[in-house]
């Protein structure tokens, strides 16, 4: 047997043997497929799953009723609170980047994740002391007196370092976690591919199921016994979910932090500048010939040639050579590698501008959603029960979680049938559907408004299950779009940008969440009649229309662009000379 056979068959034992994708085990060794990742044993997936269940009854525990806390205990106005409530889900989405920069950097996912989880113990354990501390809140207030003595500057500046502690952990653990979880799974593996893909949706199912638990058990507890054991609760939550991902320590693949992506793309931007007049085709663009182990070589394309500029090898572009090795500084001249990753997150930003505007529909379920819900008739039937409004995400919740199992076992394989394609659908058309469907839920938001102020004036409350049809099409919108979303962001990012990927997935909702609050400010001050403290006497269905009509807008800018995009193949990496 000759010795390139030889080679060929340990090179064919290690691919079957180990990840592929450059993640290591617990002790810094290559990541054995059978013992580590994926769904060995089910067990480490399943602990990841429990965690982002946990996860989410804390955020769900806190969002679902922030409204209803900041209007009935810190007694402010309806369109300050639905502000106060935007900018902090803003906040929490936009912090992953700070996540992701911190993870790729210096820490690793693994770290960024335990110390998140730190931060949040403070957050949650100060917000809980807020709301049982008499002497840290205001003084209670009769029910629907707007005119109740507000909270002090002490007890906001409590009440509100809880809250953005919990947002600043919450943004940094998600966008590790995501990029975690997706570490657990080689995307060169023909098995373990499709199980990836699988994974984004159940993960989006945890986070319903923990919405689920929030909105039902947690709600209840809030509304009924008291805010202070809610949140009390959520610190237990958090302990658990702690001790569940510690435990799988020695099971979990990891990924070496790799420096800030930031940086890497300054340094090819630096460098093609400074070679901005010299001719690509005159001269060889530099690639190194072997790359360091978990690393791969992504081949040359023809998009934005002008980055190619940053690769092209000059006189002056080889600093020094020691042992054969020629040293060079990155401002000065980038590999292919590096230019081609800059290039696939430069195709990704307009379809990330171009999805802004959807990621404002989700906060309306736990603002003027749960506002209407608290103008309704809420008895369970002929009962004395009253269902708490912001239960109402219950729908939402339901729809999701029963909706995506059923898109992911039933209708993709489908799909694939007729399209061909691996998702049955691509992740763009799937968003997109998302955004037509989050227009019908506005428009059914509008039109229930309507008869609920009809039925109103007739001095009869309209029952809150009227707002069933809204809150599930708005579930129906966030399980087509989030998923594809955040999947889009992090799969058509390279290998070394995956945290990013997934925190611009993470800020994309975090933006829409500030232009949610950017649009209630410029409505109340264009039309101040429409959002008022009592909804009865305001014109909410008018703000509904105009969320519905700025979305139809949305479609036509997204429609265009999402057909201009062209997807990175599943492995675009050329196979490369590893170091020894």
């Amino acid at each position: 047997m000759s010795h390139q056979a030889t080679q060929e068959m340990e090179s064919n034992a290690q691919t079957h043997l180990y990840a592929q994708n450059g993640t290591l085990d617990f002790l810094g060794q290559p990541a054995l497929k059978k013992e580590t990742g994926n769904w060995t044993g089910a067990i480490p997936m399943i602990c990841q799953l429990m965690i982002q269940v946990s996860a989410t009854i804390i955020f769900f525990g806190i969002v679902s009723n922030l409204v209803t806390y900041l209007t009935t205990v810190m007694h402010q106005g309806v369109a300050r609170s639905a502000r106060d409530l935007t900018n902090w889900q803003g906040t929490l989405f936009v912090s992953s980047v700070l996540g992701a920069f911190l993870s790729d950097t210096y820490w690793g996912r693994y770290k960024t994740l335990l110390y998140s989880f730190l931060l949040y113990c403070v957050g949650l354990s100060c917000l809980t002391i807020s709301a049982s501390v008499t002497s840290l809140r205001p003084p209670s207030c009769p029910a629907r007196n707007y005119t109740c003595r507000p909270a002090s500057t002490a007890q906001n500046a409590l009440f509100f370092f809880s809250l953005y502690a919990i947002a600043f952990a919450g943004g940094s653990s998600t966008a590790s976690f995501m990029s975690f979880g997706a570490d657990q799974f080689d995307e060169s593996d023909d098995v373990e591919r499709p199980q990836k893909y699988s994974f984004f949706n159940f993960l989006l199912c945890a986070v319903h199921v923990g919405g689920l638990i929030s909105v039902t058990v947690l709600v209840y507890i809030e509304d009924n016994v008291g805010f202070s054991w809610g949140f009390g609760i959520l610190v237990i939550v958090l302990s658990i979910a702690m001790a569940v991902f510690l435990i799988q320590t020695p099971r979990y693949r990891y990924r070496r932090p790799d420096g800030s992506p930031l940086t890497k793309i300054a340094q090819v931007l630096v460098s093609a500048f400074r070679k901005r007049r010299n001719r690509v085709g005159a001269l060889e663009l530099y690639e190194e010939k072997s790359i360091a182990k978990g690393k791969r070589h992504i081949p040359h394309t023809d998009e934005f040639l002008f980055l190619d500029k940053a690769a092209l090898k000059l006189d002056g572009d080889m600093d020094m050579e020691v042992e054969s090795t020629t040293k060079t500084s990155p401002w000065k001249l980038s590999t292919v590698t590096r230019v081609e990753e800059v290039k696939l997150v430069i195709r990704m930003l307009p379809v990330w501008f171009a999805t802004l505007w959807f990621t404002t529909a989700p906060t309306q379920s736990a603002t003027f959603f749960l506002r209407q819900g608290m103008a309704m008739d809420n008895r369970l039937g002929s009962t004395s029960f009253k269902i708490p409004p912001a239960s109402m995400l219950l729908f939402s919740n339901i729809t999701v979680v029963l909706f995506l199992p059923f898109y992911d076992r039933i209708l993709v394989p489908a799909m694939r049938k007729i399209s061909k394609n691996e998702r049955g659908i691509t992740l763009l058309q799937r968003t997109g559907l998302g955004i037509f469907v989050t227009v019908i839920a506005l428009v059914t938001a509008a039109l229930v408004e309507i008869k609920r102020k009809d039925e109103n004036s007739s001095s009869r409350k309209l029952g809150i299950f009227w707002l069933l049809p809204q809150y599930a099409l708005l579930g129906m919108a966030e399980g087509l779009a989030n998923t594809s979303m955040l999947e889009f962001f992090h799969e058509q990012s390279p290998d070394t940008f995956h945290s990013l990927g997934i925190s611009l997935g993470l800020a994309n909702l975090g933006v829409g969440s500030f232009m949610s609050s950017v649009l209630i400010t410029c409505v109340g001050r264009a039309a101040p009649s429409w959002l008022q403290n009592d909804v009865n006497a305001g014109h909410l269905d008018r703000y509904y229309w105009l969320m519905a009509g700025l979305s139809v807008a949305n479609l036509a800018i997204y429609v265009p662009l999402a057909r201009w995009y062209s997807y990175k193949s599943p492995d675009p990496y050329a196979e490369t000379t590893q170091e020894p």
